[in-house]
């Protein structure tokens, strides 16, 4: 793919207010001294594109500033690009606008066209990125990024991938057929940890065999053990330990009936004082009066009831009452003003002249005024008589609930009334249930045959109950802990004996471990040994096979370190200087280099912009569009030099 820059033009852009250049997709150098607005170029056609400028930032500041630095209002920023990509041109525009809402801006927002037609900013992203990966256009068109930019393990990954599939080296076939489907470096991984833990099992094993040899010096060990005469003494004592189980045993049984008795005891006891509450309580001989006490109570509060139920119907049918007559006084002063409208139409004397020439009304006319007035009378007379009804109306309804209301109150007053003589006669009645009720007499417990059973039943369980076992069951423990002393006395004399032996034992398994470790770490460091050889051989194909794709420039793709061991790196050289410390015009010579076999690489060119193109004496070689930005001493606007020819901007 071979994009070019037909044509590019700005307008208050930065600090260019406008700016247009055509290129017709061939190389030009564009001249200025410091500050004119060189780099602006170069950064409004990454905007155009990316939204970026050619330091990759998306928040510079790409309007231009007034006295006091602040963005210069009302102006619309454009970017206007022809774009030629593979022969066929398209026209990419641009335009930053101001958000003004109410006379205040509220922020700006960035409108897109793509050969005249309207695009949302993503399509437009979208477009371009079909076109070429940003990523991809940095990569060939900024100089500087491939070294500078990208970090150097991305680098050899472009070059490894530039170089194409590198020879294997030859006398390494032994160690070709151990990696097993694994690269070299992940094999060396493997084997730098089997390593590892060689050596960390070996180290730990001296001071284990040192850990168990200390034993044999301490008091823990016994030389001679009679193991015969400990087994034999450990199985009596263990034969009196299981006679004392026995014993235990017996007085444990013993124990549970007594306890069963001693619940029997407790349940009866319970039943006893149980039938002592019943016996209390009794209320048979006072059951008919907790009967009529209960209904001279339900009497009175259906009498209480009956009295409020009759006070609330009587309020209620007041509040009636009151809403017709207040009606019925809204009524009657509609009336009384329907009477004054009625007398003030009936005797308002008649105007028979006209008020415009002062004669006489015509008969017909003083006919018709008239009949207007007889008409109005009628109205008043009809809107009269409504009211009048609505009057009749509500003196009947005030007649009907006041009626009502005597009869409702007398009632009332009735049970109220008798409510008062319930309730004396509810407290008089109360006073002599009560104390006949205190008055009755219960069955005391010790006649009551029920009774009499169960505290018989308590005596004859206790007299079988027996004394507790509590301190024979003490002393058996206290001798079976001092036999199981004995018991572990033996055991541990028994255990001295055998860990002596399984110690010794353990040392020689050590030891031969040891050796066995010690081997391995030798063999695998052989293996290391061939690896780093093995590096050092793939590192010179590796490093031909990449130099050979540039013209000027060599990579150095690998440290040799003073231990021999060899490290990854990529760093750009021109005749034995590290890029870092190249020149300004050796650096942009280099970047050409590159950007040459990478667009080859890819099979994309596109434009290269390049800065401070004045430190560069050596020629440009590029195989694409070149636009140099160059500084001029006391050259105040932008020239333009296009293909020999000269153009001021």
């Amino acid at each position: 793919m071979d994009i070019r820059l037909n044509r590019l033009r700005m307008e208050n852009f930065k600090g260019i207010k406008a700016f247009e250049v055509e290129l017709e997709g061939g190389n030009a150098c564009i001249k200025a001294e410091n500050g004119c607005g060189k780099t602006t170029i170069y950064d409004a056609f990454l905007w155009l594109l990316f939204g970026k400028n050619s330091e990759g930032k998306t928040d510079f500041e790409i309007r231009p500033l007034n006295a006091n630095n602040q963005p210069i209002k009302g102006l619309v920023l454009a970017v206007e690009a022809d774009i030629d990509v593979d022969g066929t041109v398209h026209t990419f525009r641009k335009e930053h606008h101001e958000k003004v809402i109410k006379k205040q801006l509220r922020g700006y927002e960035t409108l897109c066209t793509i050969d005249e037609v309207p695009k949302k900013v993503g399509e437009y992203n979208d477009y371009i990125a079909d076109i070429i990966a940003e990523d991809t256009f940095k990569l060939l068109t900024d100089l500087t990024y491939f070294n500078s930019k990208l970090h150097w393990t991305k680098r050899r990954e472009v070059l490894l991938d530039i170089a194409g599939e590198i020879e294997t080296p030859d006398g390494f076939e032994a160690l070709d057929d151990k990696l097993n489907g694994r690269t070299v470096d992940e094999y060396k991984q493997v084997l730098a940890g089997q390593k590892k833990r060689y050596e960390k099992e070996r180290d730990e094993i001296n001071p284990r065999i040192d850990e168990i040899q200390k034993g044999f010096n301490g008091s823990g060990y016994i030389d001679k053990v009679d193991t015969v005469g400990i087994d034999t003494e450990r199985d009596k004592i263990k034969a009196e330990i299981a006679g004392l189980d026995e014993k235990r045993k017996k007085l444990f049984e013993a124990e549970k009936v007594r306890q069963d008795k001693l619940d029997l005891i407790n349940e009866l006891e319970k039943k006893k004082i149980q039938r002592e509450g019943e016996l209390k309580n009794d209320v048979t001989g006072i059951q008919a009066l907790l009967y009529e006490k209960k209904e001279i109570a339900v009497y009175v509060e259906q009498l209480q009831l009956d009295v409020f139920n009759a006070s609330s119907a009587v309020g209620a049918k007041r509040g009636a009452l009151k809403n017709d007559k207040d009606e019925l006084e809204a009524s009657m002063k509609r009336l009384s003003n329907v009477r004054t409208d009625y007398n003030e139409a009936s005797e308002a004397p008649v105007d028979d002249t006209c008020y415009a020439c002062k004669q006489k009304l015509p008969e017909n006319i003083l006919a018709k005024v008239e009949e207007e007035r007889k008409a109005r009378l009628a109205k008043i007379t009809k809107r009269g008589n409504e009211i009048k009804a609505d009057v009749d109306v509500c003196k009947e309804a005030i007649a009907k609930y006041e009626a009502e209301i005597k009869e409702m109150q007398e009632q009332f007053e009735a049970l109220e009334s008798k409510l008062k003589k319930a309730r004396g006669k509810k407290d008089k009645r109360f006073a002599e249930i009560e104390k006949q009720i205190a008055a009755n007499e219960t069955v005391p417990p010790d006649s009551d045959r029920a009774w009499l059973v169960f505290d018989s039943c308590v005596k004859k369980v206790q007299a079988e109950l027996g004394e507790p076992v509590a301190e024979q069951l003490q002393q058996l423990e206290d001798a079976k802990t001092e036999l199981l002393n004995s018991v572990e006395k033996l055991n541990q004399a028994l255990a001295h004996a055998d860990r002596r032996k399984q110690d010794r034992k353990r040392i020689a398994e050590l030891t031969e471990r040891e050796s066995q470790l010690a081997q391995s770490v030798a063999d695998v460091e052989a293996q290391l040994n061939d690896i780093d050889e093995y590096k050092a051989s793939q590192s010179k194909l590796i490093e031909q096979a990449v130099n050979g794709k540039f013209k000027h420039v060599e990579f150095k793709l690998f440290d040799n370190k003073l231990n021999d061991s060899i490290k990854e790196t990529c760093e750009a050289t021109f005749n034995g200087v590290p890029f870092d410390d190249m020149s300004a015009g050796q650096k942009i010579y280099c970047g050409i280099d590159i950007v040459n076999v990478l667009s080859a690489h890819y099979g994309v060119s596109v434009p290269i912009f390049i800065d401070h193109a004045e430190s560069l004496t050596l020629p440009v070689e590029a195989d694409t569009q070149a636009i140099k930005l160059f500084a001029v001493e006391n050259v105040k606007e932008l020239k333009i030099e296009r293909e020999g020819v000269l153009q001021n901007v």
